[in-house]
């Protein structure tokens, strides 16, 4: 007998270090970080070129804050969630100048502040996440005690800051709507494109494009009361993207079937240039909502074609596995 071969353990070290060292370009947003850096820039130099640095700071610290809460978002949740935070971190700029006059005061203030924060998660993460950068704010301002008035200014000054980030967030909006929605459309039919390629999985794995179906259910649920010809549009190739993952969760499991089948080569090769075809019309579905032009696309008589090979395959098969090819062409079908 020849001995088991030796199993490899993995070094720890080297996968914390990969872990370190490992950059993820995914997370880069040029665009995002950009509008964020200049929230927090123009009101620090309004503030020295108008020779009132302080209120530049607290402009600027409000920006800060708020840009914590910007993102790629559809442009309607996104304007709610900064002027939320602009009004939140309004309130904690006063609430902790005010409450840093008397040091119980401060104390009683922070806690219950930090107890709210902490339910916050409840709610969601973002709102905890919100609660706890409000918080932060409160502890540096209680620091710095002021009087009624300026904390009043103070705290005007600091949501100033939050709706100026907000601004430049939304500063695309009415050039470009629908960007955000066609993004995450773009996402999930790139991801229906990849999917029906892919190995098929497991029966006990989630279908294809979860993930990315979520995100575009969410991103479109803000357009239920537009009725533009636009959203109308949208929320049809949403519809259609739904259809399209059932049809490939089908055709996927079929093909797992298929290829437990000895006599099925021909069949199954006919399924692999038809799943072939699909994809790349997906992709030029996804190329089209990115760019807002044309791509290339595949003519639909190959599918067509390729349905009528599976047909006259089907007619001349084996009677064990025509019920199999039967439910293939009916899937083919329903997809093309």
């Amino acid at each position: 007998m020849t001995p088991a071969p030796e199993v490899t353990r993995p070094n720890a070290w080297l996968a914390f270090r990969q872990s370190v060292v490992h950059f993820d370009t995914t997370k880069m947003n040029p665009w995002l970080g950009l509008r964020n850096a200049l929230g927090v820039a123009l009101p620090l130099f309004a503030g020295v070129a108008l020779r009132s640095l302080s209120a530049g700071v607290l402009a600027a610290m409000g920006a800060l804050y708020v840009a914590f809460r910007d993102s790629d978002d559809p442009y309607l949740p996104r304007a709610r969630h900064m002027l939320r935070a602009s009004v939140l971190m309004g309130i904690a700029v006063f609430a902790g100048s005010v409450s840093g006059r008397d040091p119980v005061l401060a104390v009683f203030v922070a806690g219950g502040w930090a107890l709210v924060a902490g339910l916050l998660i409840a709610l969601s993460i973002s709102a905890s996440e919100l609660g706890v950068l409000s918080l932060v704010l409160l502890l540096i301002y209680a620091a710095a005690p002021q009087e009624l008035g300026h904390a009043a200014v103070s705290a005007l000054y600091a949501f100033a800051g939050g709706v100026l980030q907000t601004l430049l967030s939304l500063a695309l909006w009415p050039l470009d709507r629908y960007r955000p929605e066609r993004r995450a459309l773009a996402a999930l039919y790139h991801e229906l494109a990849r999917a029906a390629v892919a190995p098929s999985r497991q029966a006990a794995d989630a279908p294809a494009a979860t993930g990315a179906s979520i995100q575009a259910h969410i991103a479109l649920g803000t357009l239920d009361r537009d009725r533009s010809i636009e959203s109308d549009r949208f929320r049809f190739l949403l519809s259609q993207a739904e259809r399209i993952r059932l049809a490939l969760l089908a055709l996927r499991r079929l093909r797992a079937r298929l290829s437990r089948e000895n006599r099925a080569e021909s069949e199954l090769e006919i399924l692999n240039d038809f799943l072939a075809v699909c994809s790349r019309m997906l992709e030029s579905v996804a190329t089209e909502l990115e760019n807002e032009s044309a791509a290339p696309s595949t003519p639909a008589h190959e599918l067509e074609a390729l349905v009528e090979r599976l047909h006259a395959a089907v007619s001349s098969t084996d009677p064990a596995v025509a019920a199999l090819f039967r439910d293939l062409h009916f899937q083919m079908m329903a997809l093309a």
